[in-house]
């Protein structure tokens, strides 16, 4: 028998003046509901979150549309029963709300058992997520909230529980997690569910208010006229928002002025719409009282009460963090999906290296055959005297044979070695050889070495190769020839990219990343550099730009191979008609896998602005300047922070003049793009002389799609 039932059974008369007690109370709060039931129905029962209200005496009070939607369980059928338990499970137990009604929260592990927590938002709630095999077809996952309803002498009259749908994040999360494989999922999906339920009457009752505030949503109601006024908004709001209810419904057009201006006019739009249809949901973003802007999802249910004026009840949620979640799931996505197109290549071209090799072989040998056949036919076509007679009528003649037959058996050897690089350079890039063990190797002898076997080659173009490397570098553990392979590969590149008409110049750096425990080599050129199209498949088996010129596309998908054998990372920046930098990072770890992904480094001193920035990009590294920051500390940023590859600077900085940073920038990281802006229109004027102009110069405020815009037309760096 469930514990619940038990208290049900007959009491001794000892305890029956207790019983008589608690029956009055249960008999006061369905008084207290009771008057407040069309205020309830239309808050609690038109909320588009799943919930329901137990007595004391654990009877169902309130079973709302949303969650007969939910259980398929109409409310006629339950209400006034204790059977909450049907919408979850095939026999009788206990629910959350049961527990805290009874004030059994030390029985909450017995029945969840590691699956609940404390509610943060609410003293004395209760959280709770678990999978329900008998909801719909396949089962539903739900997130759940009680919390228990006191009187106003603090007594416990019953609770609520609200419960969310989430099995379509769930079954999307496993599928994302299926997909990954290797990568980890280092941030738990985990929103504050903030709602805001409309309130049509003023004049709701004590009870009623406080029940809206046990729930754990932010609630509103509004006119569903044209100036969506609001009439009502939950104290909770000031926990997202930083603004009172007062602020709200004091000023008809506080919640419109404060949505952005880019999602203004559009959410608008979209809500005049809305107004014809039952249920909307609406993404904008919203500025918060300490000036910052943060993602809203909006839903919202059109409520018609017969002839009474039509409103909207409506709730919030905050879901910056998702935003930002699924930016970076898109990322590490297409890495993945980079990652394992080349894995896949791999395979193939191992496959058709194999067959290509045997037929390959056999025709190079049989062209040696073909030329010693020649060589011995030859003479004995001299010794005929040159043109036997059947030539003549065929058109032919002895000298034009045996010329002809000379090219083509030289065109035939030179077509199979080419062949045969080819199908090297093949298994050189599907090769991964885990088995040979790897060594220490001084990256500084690598270089070295690189430069005297291919140094004279790369100076036929280029007349200065600058060297940068720091004194006494960790050792790495790997293949010096493998590394040397990669780095001379690279150099080639470089100095072919250089044309004739421009002082050729390579600079060559290497230097420990400490934060990333990792060398890092950078190659620079100031060569013709690569289009966004290039780039995308540089790294592509065959891919080339120099097929005229006999290249194969293998070279650098060979040393992105190699470099991965090392755990490590190979990346290119280019900008056209400026240069290309190769970047190679090897782990110190020779087992630890380095991960690191472009990035923009945004700088201001004004929070709110960097706020509005970071939550419309991806991969933004938010650095507020103070008095105390000058141009050389961003510069040292630059330096341990190679991952960048766009700056975005207010051009008037407390210490630092974005002019000034733009020369220092140019001097040290040509490849760099660079985005001034500020709303001082002197100030989009250099002073005095300055080393080019930025890649682009905007005056603040500036649309947030713009920018994004002008990141897509810029390009990223490929890592």
């Amino acid at each position: 028998m469930i514990f619940w039932y038990e208290k049900m059974k007959t009491k001794s008369p000892r305890k029956q003046v207790q019983t008589n007690t608690k029956r009055s109370e249960s008999l006061w709060a369905r008084e207290v509901f009771s008057n407040g039931q069309q205020s309830l129905q239309s808050i609690i029962g038109s909320s588009p979150i799943p919930a329901f209200i137990i007595g004391k005496d654990h009877l169902i009070i309130y079973w709302n549309k949303a969650l007969e939607e939910l259980s398929g369980i109409k409310a006629q059928e339950v209400v006034g029963t204790g059977q909450q338990w049907r919408a979850f499970y095939k026999t009788a137990r206990p629910c959350m709300a049961d527990l805290l009604v009874d004030r059994y929260q030390k029985r909450i592990p017995q029945w969840y058992p590691g699956k609940y927590i404390k509610s943060k938002l609410i003293t004395g709630a209760y959280e709770a997520t678990d999978f329900f095999p008998e909801l719909g077809k396949r089962g539903k996952w739900l997130r759940f909230t009680a919390a228990v309803i006191h009187n106003s002498r603090g007594s416990v009259i019953g609770a609520v529980e609200t419960l969310e749908d989430i099995t379509q994040a769930k079954r999307a999360e496993e599928a994302l997690l299926k997909a990954h494989e290797e990568l980890e999922i280092k941030v738990k999906e985990r929103t504050q569910k903030l709602a805001k339920a409309n309130k049509a009457l003023k004049e709701t009752t004590d009870h009623l208010s406080l029940i809206l505030e046990f729930l754990p949503i932010v609630s509103y109601t509004c006119h569903a006229d044209e100036n969506f006024t609001i009439t009502f908004v939950s104290k909770r709001v000031r926990e997202i928002t930083g603004y009172t209810p007062a602020q709200f419904t004091g000023n008809h057009l506080f919640w419109q002025e404060h949505i952005h201006p880019e999602d203004q006019i559009n959410i608008l739009k979209k809500l005049k719409s809305a107004t014809k249809k039952v249920t909307h949901q609406f993404e904008y973003r919203f500025q918060t009282a300490d000036g910052s802007y943060r993602w809203f999802s909006d839903h919202r249910r059109l409520i018609k009460p017969g002839r009474s004026r039509s409103y909207m009840v409506g709730a919030w949620q905050d879901i910056t963090e998702d935003k930002r979640i699924r930016q970076e799931g898109e990322i590490r996505l297409q890495q993945m999906i980079q990652s394992h197109k080349l894995k896949a290549l791999g395979e193939v071209v191992t496959g058709v290296a194999h067959e290509i090799n045997n037929p390959v072989s056999f025709i190079a040998n049989n062209i040696t055959m073909l030329e010693e056949m020649w060589n011995a036919v030859e003479p004995i076509l001299a010794s005929d005297g040159a043109s036997p007679p059947d030539w003549s009528d065929k058109g032919i003649g002895y000298v034009e044979v045996c010329t002809n037959m000379k090219e083509i058996i030289e065109e035939f050897k030179i077509a199979s070695q080419r062949i045969k690089r080819v199908i090297a350079g093949l298994k050189e890039f599907a090769r991964t050889d885990e088995t040979v063990q790897k060594k220490p190797v001084k990256i500084e002898e690598v270089i070295h070495g690189v430069l005297i076997i291919v140094g004279a080659q790369v100076r036929k173009t280029v007349s200065r190769i600058d060297l940068y490397i720091d004194s006494d570098l960790p050792l790495i553990q790997g293949h010096f020839q493998k590394i040397e392979q990669v780095i001379a590969n690279l150099l080639i590149n470089a100095h072919q990219a250089v044309t004739p008409d421009r002082k050729g110049k390579i600079i060559i750096t290497a230097r420990n990343i400490e934060r990333l425990n990792a060398i890092l080599i950078e190659i620079e050129d100031n060569g013709i550099g690569m289009g966004k199209e290039v780039l995308n498949h540089i790294f592509e088996p065959f891919f080339t730009t120099r097929r005229d010129r006999e290249g194969t596309g293998l070279g650098l998908s060979i040393s992105y191979g190699l470099i991965k054998e090392h755990h490590g990372v190979i990346g290119v920046l280019s900008r056209h008609n400026i240069g290309s930098r190769f970047s190679i990072y090897l782990p110190l770890d020779a087992k630890k896998q380095i991960s690191i992904r472009p990035a923009i480094l945004c700088c201001d001193s004004d929070a709110s602005y960097l706020n509005e920035i970071k939550i419309s990009l991806a991969d933004v590294i938010d650095w507020q300047c103070g008095i105390d920051d000058t141009c050389d500390d961003i510069i040292a940023y630059l330096e341990s922070h190679p991952e960048v590859d766009i700056i975005i600077s207010e051009i008037n900085l407390p210490a630092i003049n974005g002019w000034k940073l733009l020369k220092k920038v140019r001097e040290r990281f040509p490849l760099l793009a660079v985005i001034l802006y500020s709303s001082d229109i002197s100030a989009g004027k250099p002073e005095g002389k300055t080393n080019g102009k930025p890649d682009y110069l905007l005056k603040k405020p500036f649309s947030m799609t713009h920018l994004q815009n002008i990141i897509r037309e810029i390009g990223r760096q490929k890592l």
